[in-house]
């Protein structure tokens, strides 16, 4: 991947080291997805923590943090304003909803209005850090300002621009923020869901293959496509074929 086009200079600084603990957790994951398909208890998933995210669109372009290269969880990846639900959250009539406004008015210093909720992703079992990701989707006519540490830079961006500097190698994502632009991108976030989003989980085959599965049920949503060996959260992707 080049350091040129969007990338920041922290994530090209960053980004050797991150390969490098990509290779040390390849024998680790591939034990920990033999012990997940065997349950045999060798490795225990930790429990997935209830969070959120906002899709904050401003016209026609969304709202993308590049997380710090420090941070434990998806280190250099750009993402949606969110995190993970708080106590305070929980005091609300919907913690899920009362994350996502907290979290961007906090990372972002914008007030989320109205927002309704589109997509829901559960980080693959290998993880140490799991998390039941819940996406909204808002509208906004602020600009607003970086106001966390976790990122070190913000941008507005066309969705389709930014799936391009995805797949150039220069805006570096998880699978779910490339679907959601995709969907962006080609009009399909429009309106209010009729009923709530399936809870997705990427879960790795033995084969290398991976499949989508309803996170709670286990049934198969999506069978047998291409993805990445190292973790999610250190800097893969899975295919578009998802």
């Amino acid at each position: 991947m080049g350091c040129g086009g969007l990338g920041s200079p922290e994530r090209c600084a960053g980004r050797d080291r991150n390969d490098r603990r990509s290779r040390r957790l390849a024998v680790d994951l591939r034990a920990r997805w033999e012990s997940v398909h065997a349950g045999d208890g060798r490795w225990t998933p930790p429990v997935a923590r209830p969070a959120a995210t906002v899709v904050l669109r401003r016209g026609a372009l969304v709202l993308l943090l590049e997380r710090s290269m420090t941070m434990s969880f998806a280190p250099g990846m750009n993402v949606f304003p969110g995190g993970g639900v708080s106590k305070d959250d929980l005091a609300s009539a919907d913690p899920l909803l009362a994350c996502a406004i907290r979290e961007t008015k906090e990372e972002v210093d914008i007030a989320v209005p109205v927002c309704h909720l589109f997509d829901r992703w559960v980080t693959p079992e290998v993880e140490d850090q799991r998390f039941d990701v819940s996406f909204f989707v808002a509208d906004t006519e602020e600009v607003g300002r970086l106001t966390t540490t976790e990122a070190v830079a913000m941008r507005w961006i066309d969705p389709a621009e930014a799936l391009h500097s995805h797949r150039d190698g220069f805006l570096p994502m998880l699978r779910p923020t490339v679907l959601i632009l995709d969907a962006l991108a080609s009009g399909r976030v429009d309106g209010q869901p009729t009923a709530p989003p399936v809870p997705k989980l990427p879960r790795r085959r033995l084969d290398g293959r991976w499949d989508v599965v309803h996170a709670e049920t286990n049934d198969v949503l999506v069978s047998g496509v291409a993805g990445p060996d190292r973790a999610e959260s250190d800097g893969s992707s899975m295919t578009s074929e998802l």
